[in-house]
């Protein structure tokens, strides 16, 4: 099959796991046989490039877009989607539109040229150009968060998850007063666009459920395909030798916590939790709102190491004995989990979002509340009595291997 995939970002420019996932998707189906192009814009050169690899080339089209992302290969985080400014949003929504035209141009220029059995689209931008595009090619739609649903993306209101954006519930959220109608009257225009596509795929059951709730959708409508794993996440060390080479102690009971050192990813818990239970390591990957409450912690068993490529975050995951996804918003899947369980670390997640989900599914964890007595408890008990993850780690692996083939199967 031919397929083109459209997309906003694709490494080494990325968003988050949206790309990660989307980059394997596409080397795997090269490997299966299949002729894959990748259309996104070039944020590194004023020009049109094009990569050529076996069944594989990457189209990066000149555009503007690379004056706003000065620095290569930036991590443009969720971060842009944190403040609740009225206007912030209003800008993002032009920015959103000038975006979605700009990819739904180039899409149709290539589709002039070149025939496709298939036109994926990766995340918002994407599936708003490819929404308006007609073509005799199957169009497929990837939900990977609630970003056709809401301003902030993830259903979040303070931990909890908002009803939507209704005027009401943007005057509230962002504080905003005239500008609350346009905002939600930008954000119900999107919800229609869903319906030209001929395939939806949802990261999990928890967003293919958000989407039927709020969007009346059929469960039939849309198929789940849980984000994948790759070779690079994976560490080729045992965990005696991760510890020796990041200096942790070969004997040591070591919790590992990696990702925003935010509230809303539970990161102020792991303080309160170190100082409960001094008797155990607590390592903490990453950056954030509250890297100086951790650059500043005085617990002796409190080891923060600051952010990390996922060259040598694979390693801490190896080395960590417990993996702490304390998360108070709801994540979408949370990728965390799947790279601590490939890695061996036992995951306790809080009962959040795609969170519990996804431990289910693959096993070596449990599910709490995110609190610390909670969290406190499931780490003792863990210790008391250690659980192997390997069965859940080759299920995690073995998932991963076959993701391409399970995608070429939705296509229909």
């Amino acid at each position: 099959m031919r397929f083109l995939f459209v997309s906003e970002y694709y490494p080494p420019m990325h968003m988050g796991g949206a790309e990660i996932s989307l980059k394997l998707l596409v080397e795997g189906l090269a490997e299966l046989g299949h002729d894959v192009t990748v259309l996104t814009p070039n944020y590194s050169s004023p020009s049109t490039s094009v990569e050529r690899m076996e069944h594989l080339r990457v189209i990066r089209f000149k555009s503007p877009r690379r004056l706003l992302f000065r620095e290569r290969a930036r991590k443009a985080s969720s971060e842009a989607y944190r403040g609740n400014r009225p206007l912030f949003y209003l800008q993002l929504g032009q920015y959103i539109r000038f975006s979605s035209a700009e990819l739904m141009r180039r899409t149709m220029e290539l589709l002039r040229r070149e025939d496709f059995d298939v036109v994926h689209a990766n995340n918002l931008e994407s599936i708003l150009a490819v929404s308006q595009i007609e073509t005799n090619a199957l169009k497929v739609a990837h939900l990977r968060d609630f970003a056709l649903l809401c301003w902030n993306r993830g259903l979040n209101k303070g931990g909890t998850l908002c009803p939507g954006c209704s005027a009401e519930q943007v005057r509230e959220c962002m504080g905003a007063r005239l500008t609350a109608p346009l905002l939600s009257y930008q954000i119900h225009r999107r919800r229609a666009v869903l319906e030209n596509f001929d395939v939806l795929i949802a990261i999990s059951e928890f967003v293919k459920g958000q989407f039927m709730r709020r969007l009346g959708m059929k469960s039939s409508n849309i198929n789940v395909l849980y984000n994948p794993v790759g070779d690079r996440v994976l560490s080729n060390l045992s965990k005696d030798e991760a510890r020796r080479l990041l200096g942790l102690p070969e004997d040591g009971k070591v919790v590992l916590f990696a990702g925003t050192l935010s509230e809303m990813k539970g990161a102020h818990l792991v303080l309160r939790l170190a100082e409960r239970l001094p008797e155990y390591l607590f390592v903490v990957v990453g950056t954030g709102p509250l890297r100086s409450a951790f650059e500043s912690s005085r617990l002796p068993n409190l080891l923060y190491v600051g952010y990390k490529p996922i060259e040598t975050l694979r390693h801490y995951y190896r080395a960590s004995d417990v993996l702490v996804v304390p998360s108070l918003w709801h994540e979408p899947f949370g990728r965390v989990v799947v790279e601590g369980l490939a890695n061996g670390s036992f995951v306790i997640g809080s009962n959040r979002g795609a969170i519990p989900e996804v431990i289910r599914w693959a096993g070596g964890g449990v599910v709490v509340e995110p609190e610390v007595e909670s969290i406190g408890r499931a780490v003792e008990s863990y210790f008391d009595s250690p659980v192997s993850v390997e069965r859940a780690r080759r299920r995690v692996l073995k998932y991963s291997e076959e993701y391409s083939l399970r995608f070429t199967r939705l296509m229909r």
